[in-house]
């Protein structure tokens, strides 16, 4: 038999996992692991727990690390789905900055999730447009969309 998690079981373990972390944190043998913090972020952002995340995230960066790409990927993702295309941005402004060449699946996320905005969309695009020049993006007829 498969237990499944309610969504407040869930988000009990995500912030019992990031209380423990923190713990973790101030031990004299703590060292800053990415992994940890990719997911924790990842769980955080899948909990729409954003301010939680985005707390996280600036702790990574204090400690000198990067996301990859699944975790802007997913920090994207979490912010489009709570309305925030402007913090969703704000990520992938971040993600153009990382010393890693970004992937595709981050600004697919955000071209699909931009579909509503058509002028942060267009910049995104330019920008998909000229980091990966063979690559192509699919622009859906407005009207399936019931964008106008």
């Amino acid at each position: 038999m498969i237990a499944v998690l309610s969504e407040l079981e869930r988000q009990q373990e995500v912030s019992l996992a990031v209380e423990m972390f923190r713990v973790i944190q101030k031990q004299d043998w703590y060292t800053p692991d990415v992994y940890v913090y990719k997911d924790l972020i990842i769980a955080l952002a899948r909990c729409k727990k954003l301010d939680e995340t985005m707390e996280l995230w600036e702790n990574m960066r204090k400690e000198g690390l990067f996301p990859d790409s699944q975790t802007y990927a997913e920090v994207i993702r979490g912010f489009l789905a709570d309305g925030s295309p402007a913090d969703a941005m704000n990520i992938f402004e971040d993600m153009k900055k990382s010393p890693d060449p970004p992937e595709e699946l981050p600004f697919r996320i955000l071209l699909k999730g931009l579909l509503p905005h058509p002028l942060l969309r267009n910049r995104v695009k330019q920008d998909f447009g000229e980091i990966f020049p063979d690559q192509h993006v699919y622009d859906p007829p407005e009207e399936i969309f019931g964008l106008r």
